[in-house]
């Protein structure tokens, strides 16, 4: 069939002004949006951790003086403490030591209430949002670096049924600045932590429910032992969430604390030497939905190894 000439131009000209137009949607169309160097985002785009790290400043040490990371359950709602509430000191997953000895002076990088701080040096981290690693340096009052840090987190998922499970790995390795650093103190204000959020501090809050393997030993004053992992059922209104944490295999001996208004954790006494190489201590968080249970807990555990590649 043969087309009239004009009516040919006529397609070829709607033909061209469309190839235009979609010419001049796409290059208009903005890029893929890429992970804050502080986030930590799933496949989908959804915030699993942030990393808080203002630039210190001795004026408003409070807000300034440790990095933490925010924390996100897979639908958004905020798992952790940031600023403010009771025990301001405790933010998110966060790290620290009550009771440090270096070159005969005691310092407490917990509180940090004696000029203290823990000041991000660098922040290395994948486009993509999966890993990034944070270099800390925990200074005196003066501004003296006593210990060096790097905080590694890498975020994996795993399916869970119709659901996904966020993991969280944590590698923290530490090593002396100067001086024989020892870092001391007890479970509830040392180590590596995780802080629940302000309401279940709040006068007449459900309490949070905590897990534990059958090895584990109670003693006084919420200490424990033998914990090859922990949980913490968190009883939020809207549904509940399980934070499991598995700690690493080749970590020094450790004691553990559950308090019912949402800190728990662990710490190591440890002793860093003048030049030699970090010690590197490594814990998963696992974030499900849901009140798990203490066999889905050993299972989950005992597949952390596998699950983080170590």
């Amino acid at each position: 069939v043969l087309v009239p000439l004009a009516a040919r131009m006529k397609r070829s000209a709607i033909a061209t002004l469309l190839s235009a137009l979609l010419f001049a949607a796409c290059q208009g169309a903005p890029p893929p949006k890429q992970a804050s160097a502080n986030e930590l985002v799933r496949h989908d785009g959804r915030i699993v951790a942030n990393l808080v790290a203002a630039p210190y400043d001795a004026n408003h040490t409070a807000a300034t003086c440790k990095p933490w990371h925010d924390v996100f359950a897979g639908d958004g709602r905020v798992l952790t403490k940031g600023l403010g509430g009771t025990f301001p000191h405790h933010r998110g997953l966060f790290v620290g030591w009550n009771q440090v000895q270096c070159g005969g002076e005691r310092f407490d990088f917990w509180h940090m209430n004696r000029g203290e701080s823990q000041r991000l040096v660098r922040l290395d981290a994948d486009p993509n949002g999966r890993r990034q690693t944070a270099t800390i340096a925990w200074c005196k009052a003066d501004g003296t670096v006593v210990v060096h840090e790097q905080r590694t987190v890498t975020l994996h998922e795993r399916a869970d049924g119709a659901a996904v499970l966020d993991v969280l790995d944590v590698q923290v390795a530490l090593a002396a600045a100067g001086d024989d650093v020892v870092l001391g103190g007890d479970p509830q204000h040392a180590g590596h932590q995780f802080r629940a959020v302000q309401a279940f501090a709040e006068k007449g809050a459900a309490p949070v429910r905590y897990l534990r393997p059958a090895t584990a030993q109670g003693g006084k004053n919420d200490v424990w032992t033998d914990c090859a992992w922990t949980a913490a059922v968190l009883p939020f209104a809207d549904g509940a969430v399980t934070v499991l944490r598995v700690e690493g295999a080749g970590n020094a001996k450790a004691t553990w604390s559950t308090r019912p208004y949402g800190l728990f954790g662990a710490m190591w006494e440890l002793r860093l030497l003048r030049g030699e190489a970090p010690t590197t201590l490594r814990v998963t968080w696992v974030m499900a939905y849901g009140e798990r249970d203490a066999a889905w807990c050993e299972a989950v555990a005992a597949e952390a190894a596998a699950m983080v590649g170590r």
